[in-house]
């Protein structure tokens, strides 16, 4: 997950790396008046539809015009002409940052136009669940401010307006989303009936408690009655109708992640990662312990967890040891300034993220505060429920899962995201990029001996296994190769997850087509980037500097961040 929000005043990190490292090459100035319209175009675009004022108009009119039928045709006209106002600017003018920027911008803007294909407003009940992170809210580490208390009563209000949109607009949605949007209703209501009034007594002031739980009661009501709409009334459409289909998965590839494959191209190159990766876990088996099997040992494996109740402290132990390992070593700098807290995976994503993940930066006091979400033993869970979940959440996995979200992963590059003096790479997200960033951080980690100890190195290659899998598996099922149960039971059979897990992903996978192939792509985009530096560099080649500055260049679709780490270099891109 990324974070979009930004600093109000940035450093340009470019500064800050290393003394030794090769000086980066001076770029050609560029022609005042398209780089002065590029810079413009940039500030009209950040800050949102024009033409409204923010003063006067109703707060949750921009949350529900957000959801109305036509709502991707607003956006499909808007872009288009910010598209025809972009390819006015002669990009032969801009610096060469601009030139990577112009391009991002058409990119997102293209994808606005291109995306009234899927008919969201008409196939996705969970957008109309706009709750978001509330259980973060309320329930975080520390009470809400009387502001946020606010804010929290202002979506409240607003969710039973949401839902009876949904109601009146939902047409034919896949049979799968129903139910995990039933869920997720389900789970809101249960919260505001429960945690949420005890919090708002305990917590909240006075003045505000008896709108803070009226809102909360109506809120929860309707909560009720839109998974009953879903459940009993509304028609859904064919079983595998979430698949994005070919032309949709192979567009999105192309024009938005700029990558030179096709959906068809993916499976294949994922199949022949697949077989060396499993090459890979047979040899280390074998070096591990003499005649078993890897697959047997993972199963050892998984019976190493923590007990219930106790993951999330697992994680802060993981995260503390590659914290230290950092700065030990002086293996990147972290900026200062920042902090990452552990938090409860709240309900509406327990059945898609069944390990965690994490929910970005949210500023606090100064201070950028990342959350690391974690997925716990809940009440309720049946016995072979809880047993899935902690042989999920094994020592191997959480040593690796940890750096990934956290430090250097996910984590640092969202803080290094903030500081960018871009604004548009402020605002940036790649899944190529961001996935790809905080893979490549596990074989750093591992290359730096963090991985000390059997399961560790196990759960590593496991999860590389993991990884190969969602290539084959997320263009086959949004292309018609393989059903929603082959792809349950592939990552059952193939890479050894428990079915719930399995599940999970797959759930994943039906929402965010060309995501689960981010991975293992962008990992090897940075390798191969790596490499032709190194190469280029020879003896002057430092490991630190380049890392930091492929975290300055932001979170580029990879030939973008190739394009701009190489021009840090004064290399040819």
């Amino acid at each position: 997950m990324r974070s979009t929000g930004r600093l109000v005043s940035a450093v340009p990190l470019a500064l800050l790396v290393a003394a030794c490292a090769p000086p980066r090459a001076a770029a050609p100035a560029p022609a005042a008046g398209d780089s002065a319209a590029f810079e413009q175009f940039v500030d009209r675009y950040l800050a949102g539809p024009r033409g409204r004022d923010p003063a006067t108009e109703d707060p949750a009119r921009g949350v529900l015009a957000g959801l109305e039928a036509d709502a991707p045709y607003r956006a499909e006209r808007e872009a288009g002409a910010e598209l025809r106002e972009l390819h006015d600017i002669d990009t032969t003018h801009l610096a060469s940052d601009q030139r990577v920027d112009w391009l991002l911008a058409e990119a997102w803007l293209k994808r606005a136009v291109y995306d009234t294909v899927l008919h969201e407003p008409q196939r996705v009940p969970a957008r109309y669940l706009t709750l978001g992170d509330l259980t973060w809210r309320v329930a975080g580490a520390r009470p809400p401010t009387p502001a946020e208390w606010l804010g929290i009563r202002s979506d409240l209000e607003v969710a039973p307006r949401a839902l009876a949109l949904g109601r009146r607009q939902l047409r034919s949605p896949p049979p799968l989303w129903v139910r995990l949007a039933v869920e997720t209703a389900r789970s809101y209501a249960r919260f505001l009936r429960g945690e949420y009034p005890r919090r708002v007594d305990s917590t909240a002031p006075d003045s505000l408690r008896a709108g803070l739980l009226a809102s909360g009661r109506r809120a929860a009501g309707a909560l009720d009655a839109y998974a009953a709409f879903l459940s009993d009334t509304l028609v859904a459409g064919p079983v595998g109708s979430w698949a994005a289909g070919r032309a949709y998965y192979d567009w999105v590839l192309r024009n938005v992640d700029f990558l030179p494959y096709d959906a068809d191209q993916l499976i294949a190159m994922g199949r022949r990662i697949h077989a060396a990766t499993k090459l890979a876990l047979d040899s280390l088996a074998q070096r591990l312990e003499p005649g078993v099997s890897w697959q047997q040992q993972v199963r050892q494996m998984q019976t190493r967890h923590p007990e219930p109740g106790h993951i999330t402290e697992a994680y802060e132990r993981a995260e503390g040891r590659v914290l230290a390992l950092l700065r030990r070593d002086s293996l990147v700098r972290i900026p200062p300034g920042e902090s990452l807290i552990f938090v409860p995976t709240p309900p509406q994503l327990r059945d898609t993220y069944a390990w965690g993940g994490y929910a970005g930066i949210t500023m606090r006091d100064s201070t950028a505060v990342g959350r690391f979400f974690v997925t716990d033993v809940v009440p309720g869970m049946t016995p072979e429920q809880v047993d899935q979940k902690l042989r999920t959440q094994n020592d191997g996995w959480i040593a690796v899962i940890a750096l990934h979200e956290g430090y250097p992963g996910h984590h640092l590059m969202a803080v290094y995201t903030r500081l960018n003096p871009r604004r548009l790479r402020r605002a940036a997200g790649n899944t190529y990029a961001e996935e790809g960033w905080a893979l490549y951080a596990e074989h750093w980690m591992a290359r730096a001996g963090l991985f000390d100890t059997p399961d560790a190195q196990l759960g590593q290659l496991q999860m590389r296994l993991w990884r190969t899998a969602r290539v084959i598996v997320d263009p086959s099922i949004h292309t018609g190769q393989m059903t929603y149960e082959q792809a349950v039971q592939f990552l059952v059979d193939e890479v050894g997850l428990e079915r719930s897990a399995a599940e999970a992903e797959v759930n994943r996978y039906t929402t965010w087509p060309t995501q689960a192939p981010s991975y293992i792509v962008g990992w090897q985009e940075i390798e191969r980037l790596e490499a032709d530096v190194h190469q280029a560099l020879g003896d002057r080649f430092d490991h630190r500097g380049f890392v930091e500055r492929v975290l300055e260049a932001g979170p580029l679709p990879p030939l973008l961040l190739r394009r701009a780490v190489l021009e840090s270099y004064g290399l040819p891109a």
